[in-house]
């Protein structure tokens, strides 16, 4: 038997993925910066699909953020919580080192894209 491919969880997006447990994790975890040592915004999506409300923190670099998500819930990084690194530590094409800590569960640490904006979706955010 071969084994069913969608059934296997992987990186749908150009960042990372950051699996806390079966029900908390950070997907498509990135950073977006013009350059090394420039001003970089952090994308992702923090998801709780406990029944708890869980307080996540992201720090890459200087910058990052810690908030409470609620049961059943999500935070969108990027458009719903702005996150600024004031000086990004990696070129596009990188990777920069990420701690995702998360209350009752730990901290992870993750490496984590850096891009700019060749990509056209990028092209707003960094470009």
């Amino acid at each position: 038997m071969t084994p069913i491919q969608t059934a296997e969880l992987y990186n749908a997006g150009d960042g990372v993925r950051v699996e806390v447990s079966d029900d908390v994790r950070v997907e498509n975890l990135m950073v977006l910066t013009d350059g090394e040592g420039g001003e970089g915004l952090v994308f992702g999506a923090l998801v709780n699909d406990s029944a708890e409300e869980v307080l996540m923190s992201v720090a890459i670099g200087d910058g990052g953020i810690q908030l409470p998500v609620l049961p059943d819930g999500s935070v969108l990084l990027g458009s719903e919580e702005l996150v600024v690194i004031p000086q990004t530590p990696a070129a596009p094409g990188g990777m920069v080192e990420a701690v995702v800590e998360v209350s009752g569960y730990g901290v992870f640490e993750v490496l984590v894209p850096v891009l700019d904006g060749t990509l056209p979706q990028y092209e707003e955010y960094a470009g």
